[in-house]
């Protein structure tokens, strides 16, 4: 009975000549493929600390009173503010935390040790990109940097009575 497909092609050597260049891109891209996934994951180990050392500048702004207190070596004028002010120096501790672990990956990346220029500049293109994002994204990358953040305040333990 015919349905008027074509006829099922032969396995001949014909066939496997005209499946030859097929198979040769197959085999390209699963060789080039583990290079690549590689690369990128390289890249990942060092964006993602990145993308959480810049959530903590931002959220470390939110608490100028950590300048005055720590920075400028001033009392603080009540228990808010010394909480606030422990609070401002919790992030800027995960922050240094973060662009430390970046920067091992820079080096393995890179295969030299990043200059603080470059950590800056990426750190910078990060804190940009996230003041460009909506709030529930950079809520996303927030989310995202908590466990990074968890490890640097078991670094550093938090303040009694301060909870971020």
């Amino acid at each position: 009975m015919r349905t008027g497909r074509q006829p099922m092609p032969q396995t001949t050597g014909d066939r496997t000549s005209r499946d030859a260049p097929r198979l040769a891109c197959v085999l390209l891209l699963v060789c080039t493929s583990a290079p690549a996934a590689d690369s990128l994951g390289q890249r990942a180990r060092f964006g993602v600390p990145m993308s959480c050392a810049a959530i903590a500048l931002i959220r470390g702004a939110d608490y100028p009173e950590a300048v005055r207190v720590y920075d400028e070596g001033q009392e603080p004028r009540s228990h808010a503010e010394a909480d606030r002010s422990a609070l401002g120096l919790l992030w800027r501790h995960r922050q240094q935390f973060a662009e430390d672990v970046a920067a091992r990956a820079f080096a393995e990346l890179f295969g030299k040790q990043a200059t603080e220029e470059e950590l800056g500049v990426e750190r910078t293109r990060w804190v940009h990109a996230l003041m460009s994002y909506p709030e529930p994204l950079r809520e996303a990358v927030a989310m995202n940097s908590e466990a990074l953040s968890e490890v640097a305040d078991r670094s550093c333990p938090t303040p009694r009575g301060v909870e971020p």
